[in-house]
């Protein structure tokens, strides 16, 4: 008799266990890191994203809202000029994580928004406001439910590429 009831509390222990998720309903990640410029010079921008998770998509994924702002020190070369200024990108942004995977380890990620988009002026052009689109896939490797890296491609924000550490609440 006892061995049965050890064996049915084993079976109903493991029945009600979940594979835990990187990202799920609640989750709140804070990315920070440096981006290859799609536009005006080679110096690496400076970004940082932030998220909640709020609208589960049944056992496949969860939708996030949050934002993303970045910084860049832009060259433009004007015939024999280079001239040196600042753009800063900030907006809104909504990505869904795939939660099918079942991994505490990895989450990956595809997401769309829009922003703002402020150009400094130079001696040839004058300061510019416009708004981009923001469309990306990314993905993190967390090291521990705190902490780990993240990867993103995309037309997003001012960087085609970025890299840099994740830090979850």
């Amino acid at each position: 008799m006892k061995k049965i009831l050890i064996l049915a509390t084993a079976v109903l222990f493991i029945a009600t266990l979940q594979a835990q998720n990187v990202f799920d309903k609640g989750s709140i990640m804070f990315n920070g890191g440096i981006g290859a410029p799609m536009t005006d010079g080679f110096i690496p921008t400076i970004n940082f994203s932030g998220e909640v998770g709020v609208i589960p998509t049944g056992s496949i994924g969860v939708v996030s809202f949050g934002g993303l702002a970045e910084f860049q020190i832009a060259n433009y070369e004007w015939f024999n000029d280079n001239e040196v200024f600042p753009r800063f990108y900030i907006g809104p942004r909504a990505t869904w994580h795939l939660t099918a995977l079942e991994t505490n380890v990895f989450d990956v990620y595809a997401g769309t928004g829009f922003g703002l988009v402020v150009s400094g002026s130079t001696a040839h052009f004058d300061s510019d406001v416009k708004f981009e689109p923001d469309f990306f896939v990314g993905g993190r490797w967390m090291f521990n439910p705190n902490l780990g890296l993240f990867s993103e491609l995309g037309y997003s924000g001012l960087s085609a590429f970025k890299v840099g550490l994740t830090f979850g609440l």
